[in-house]
C-alpha cells in the first residue's frame, strides 16, 4: 500500500471530530444527534481514502530528478561615477531657522499665554 495510511487515518479522524464540534458550538446541529459521531468515522474513511490515494498527480517514482540550474555569474561592478557622494562636513544644519516671538506680546500658535 502506498502512501501514508496511519497518518491519513489519525488526520481524518480529527478532521472528522474537530468539524463536529464546531457544528455543535455554532448550533447547526443538537448534542443529541447522531452526525456528531458519523462525521469523524466519515474523517477516518475519507483519511483513509486520501492517503492510499497520494501522492496526488501522475508523477512516478521512475522519473529522474531535474538537473540543477547553472549558477549564475555575479553582475559588473558598478561604473565610478555611480558611487554615493563623499560627505566632508560633518556639522549638523537645522533646516528650519528659530521662531521669534511676536513683538506686541501675543502667545502663537499652539501656546499658551504666560500670566
Amino acid at each position: 500500500m502506498k502512501g501514508r495510511p496511519f497518518l491519513g487515518v489519525i488526520s481524518g479522524f480529527f478532521f472528522g471530530l474537530f468539524g463536529a464540534v464546531t457544528l455543535f458550538l455554532f448550533g447547526v446541529i443538537p448534542l443529541d444527534s447522531h452526525l456528531i459521531w458519523i462525521l469523524p468515522i466519515l474523517g477516518i474513511v475519507l483519511g483513509l481514502f486520501m492517503a492510499t490515494w497520494a501522492p496526488f498527480g501522475s508523477g512516478t517514482a521512475d522519473q529522474p530528478a531535474p538537473t540543477a540550474a547553472p549558477a549564475s555569474t555575479p553582475p559588473d561592478a558598478a561604473p565610478e561615477s555611480a558611487t554615493a557622494p563623499q560627505h566632508t562636513d560633518d556639522t549638523i544644519v537645522d533646516e528650519d531657522p528659530p521662531v521669534e516671538p511676536p513683538a506686541d506680546g501675543s502667545a502663537s500658535a499652539g501656546e499658551t499665554p504666560v500670566q
